[in-house]
């Protein structure tokens, strides 16, 4: 479940905000409308994102999005991963 923080309480208690982030996503909220999302990653998605070339990134963008379309789910971007 996704959880939904106004950015003044981000601002006072980050630290707090970053433990829940840890159970789910988060969006920043301004005047009660969405503005961001938080995602958790981890030192070993860093790593990973440390191994690829731009060439690569570039390549694994155009399989992640496909013709005609903005995103993916998860599943669907490591699928165009094991592509690669």
């Amino acid at each position: 479940m996704v959880q939904f923080i106004n950015i003044r309480e981000f601002k006072t208690n980050t630290e707090a905000v970053l433990e829940r982030l840890q159970r789910s996503d988060i969006v920043l909220t301004l005047h009660g409308k969405p503005k961001a999302l938080l995602h958790r990653i981890s030192e070993g998605d860093l790593s990973l994102a440390e191994e690829f070339s731009s060439e690569e990134w570039d390549k694994l963008d155009r399989l992640a999005k496909g013709p005609g379309k903005t995103s993916k789910t998860a599943a669907e971007f490591l699928k165009a991963l094991k592509r690669l």
